[in-house]
């Protein structure tokens, strides 16, 4: 081994390499979990409601819904049993009529309000469960529903069958707004 300055030909001196003062590593936090966005879009928030189970008042608010239709229909039908009642009621509302006239203006007033009551039962009962998994249109369109039946059975024709309906099926939709079935529903959609 030759000392350095030695010139021998086979080892030339290396040239000297300018050292970059190294700068200390910047230290990393440790990963952190990716956090949510603040405000998910719509596909977002509904993808992470696929799958749950609605929330305990939602169910309930259903349930409310079809007891309400229920009880709806079955007043509707109670009547059209005891329909020899309300002819008699007629007739001593309006002298004027004829039995048979009372028997048919009262006959076809039940079998509409037997009608009426099973569309909109059909339509609050489609639409509460399509609510019930988590549709945020099907809620709006139970509450309209609703909103219609509670005042056709207490404006156009309050019996206490279809007020009882209505009031049962009013408290199973305020349920599907409570704070706690709000988190359940996708955010509004924006329409382009």
């Amino acid at each position: 081994m030759t000392k350095p300055g030695n010139s021998d030909p086979d080892e030339a001196p290396e040239p000297p390499v300018e050292k970059t003062p190294e700068k200390p590593a910047a230290k990393r936090p440790a990963a952190r979990p990716a956090k949510k966005p603040i405000m998910p879009t719509a596909r977002e928030a509904a993808a992470e409601t696929t799958g749950n189970p609605p929330p305990g008042v939602v169910r309930w608010g259903f349930y409310l819904v079809v007891i309400g239709v229920v009880i709806g229909v079955l007043g509707a039908i109670y009547l059209l049993v005891n329909r020899d009642v309300l002819v008699e009621n007629q007739l001593e509302l309006d002298g004027e009529l004829t039995r048979v006239e009372a028997e048919q203006i009262v006959t076809n007033a039940l079998w509409t309000l037997i009608i009426i009551n099973v569309i909109f039962g059909a339509f609050q009962a489609l639409f509460g469960w399509k609510a019930r998994e988590g549709q945020r249109r099907a809620r709006m369109f139970v509450t309209i529903a609703t909103v219609m039946v509670v005042l056709f059975h207490y404006l156009l024709v309050p019996t206490l069958f279809g007020q009882l309906a209505a009031l049962v099926t009013a408290i199973g939709v305020a349920l599907y707004h409570l704070p706690a079935a709000r988190t359940y529903y996708p955010p509004r959609q924006q329409f382009r």
